[in-house]
């Protein structure tokens, strides 16, 4: 009895065990002419399990190639296509690395450390002002998706302050009195714009009727 600690790692698992061993057995056939044969009948069996292959182009160059795959190149045949070149360990794709910048806040995300960073490089107070109200509703917005609540406005003030050491700041009380956060336009899809433009168009198209005298 065989047990899975005891047998070899699959090459390429979509074909299971049984073709691995197939394939084997293949390539322990003396004669290559037996071989070539076996080869062909195999390349047969592996389209009818798996289907889906047929609406592939070069299905047939695909199925050679892996048959030399599950071989570990060591087949010795001839095949109707050149044998696919065995990768080596530099050939694999390099593994991508997270990033390793810390993000302040995180309810914020990243981006808004960069549009920060950018405000900073502008010259006239103007407009790092109206930098900071356009960053300042994003914070806002970005604010209430990740808490489902409201934020105050100093506390926006702060963490632009913050973030940009010190270079970017507004007015708390000019940011209250004329509400300079707050997000004026309606995103499309929400309850609130398909409200008003439902009711618009029903009164729009509404017919007109004339009173009774």
């Amino acid at each position: 009895m065989e047990y899975n600690t005891t047998r070899s790692n699959l090459i390429l698992r979509e074909y299971g065990r049984n073709f691995h061993k197939l394939v084997d057995y293949v390539g322990n056939i003396k004669s290559k002419e037996e071989r070539n044969k076996m080869s062909k009948t195999l390349v047969e069996m592996m389209k009818l399990t798996h289907p889906s292959f047929k609406d592939q182009s070069e299905v047939e160059a695909k199925m050679w190639d892996d048959l030399f795959i599950m071989s570990d190149y060591n087949l010795d045949i001839d095949s109707p296509f050149p044998m696919p070149k065995k990768k080596s360990k530099a050939d694999k794709p390099k593994r991508l690395d997270y990033p390793k910048t810390k993000i302040k806040y995180r309810h914020y995300g990243k981006k808004i450390e960069l549009l920060i960073e950018e405000a900073c490089k502008l010259k006239k107070e103007e407009d790092k002002e109206a930098a900071v109200i356009h960053i300042g509703k994003i914070m806002k917005s970005f604010f209430g998706m990740w808490n489902k609540e409201s934020i105050d406005s100093k506390v926006i003030v702060d963490n632009i302050k913050e973030l940009s050491n010190n270079e970017l700041s507004i007015d708390v009380e000019k940011v209250n009195e004329m509400n300079l956060f707050f997000k004026v336009t309606k995103e499309r899809g929400s309850k609130h714009s398909k409200h008003y433009h439902s009711k618009k168009n029903f009164k729009s198209n509404r017919p007109f009727r004339k009173r009774r005298m």
